[in-house]
């Protein structure tokens, strides 16, 4: 296998959950290896796959997908550096936005407000905020370029 993935390694990565049942076998017999992630797929579960779906060569990838994630183009990185930089403009506005009495969840909405407003497509998991002695909060925006 190469080092970076392209299209003509030919690899079709999907999930089985998403064929119909009765395609299985069919999508399976036309595949020359089929690959799975050896960290996730138990040595029963292994079995079972190759009894039920007929496979020819199971191939362990070896961390193919985390691989293959770690890639990125200069458009990504480009969305990334800009997601820090909102995401870094957001703590330097809730030192202001923040008084004593507001709820978490006043806060989880305006940085959430603040991340839309300034240009994230929105977030990339839920906002979490929690409060004690010292103040936490736990995000991030996905940014996506307008080109």
């Amino acid at each position: 296998m190469n080092q970076t993935l392209t299209i003509d390694d030919e690899i079709i990565v999907t999930n089985v959950t998403d064929i119909a049942k009765e395609d299985y076998e069919n999508f399976f017999l036309f595949c020359e290896n089929v690959g799975f992630e050896e960290n996730h797929v138990t040595y029963a579960k292994y079995q079972e796959y190759m009894r039920k779906y007929k496979i020819n060569n199971f191939v362990e990838t070896e961390n193919m997908i985390e691989k293959q994630r770690m890639l990125k183009e200069d458009d990504e990185i480009e969305n990334i550096k800009m997601a820090c930089s909102i995401t870094d403009d957001c703590f330097t506005h809730l030192q202001t936005f923040i008084k004593k009495g507001m709820t978490e969840k006043e806060i989880a909405w305006e940085i959430e407000r603040y991340f839309l407003s300034h240009g994230a497509e929105g977030t990339s998991f839920e906002t979490i905020v929690a409060s004690r002695s010292k103040l936490f909060y736990s995000t991030c925006c996905s940014y996506q370029s307008k080109n």
